[in-house]
């Protein structure tokens, strides 16, 4: 599974998402790839539903790739 998370923060989630990653194998969940995105409504478009930020959009696609080697 591939983990996110946000918040309208500078954290992003990061302490939920740190915890989900830790307790998923507990659960039979393996952890390919996780991202946290800060600063939500800084960083995402809702009206193009894309990620403005192109460093984290880079980061974004990168995490979604290790989708492709569950396959």
């Amino acid at each position: 599974m591939v983990l996110l998370s946000t918040s309208p923060g500078s954290m992003g989630g990061s302490t939920v998402l740190a915890a989900a990653v830790t307790s998923a194998p507990h659960f039979n969940g393996m952890v390919k790839a996780s991202l946290s995105i800060p600063s939500f409504y800084d960083n995402f478009d809702s009206k193009k539903n894309v990620l403005t930020h192109e460093e984290l959009n880079e980061q974004f696609k990168d995490t979604i790739s290790h989708l492709d080697h569950l396959k």
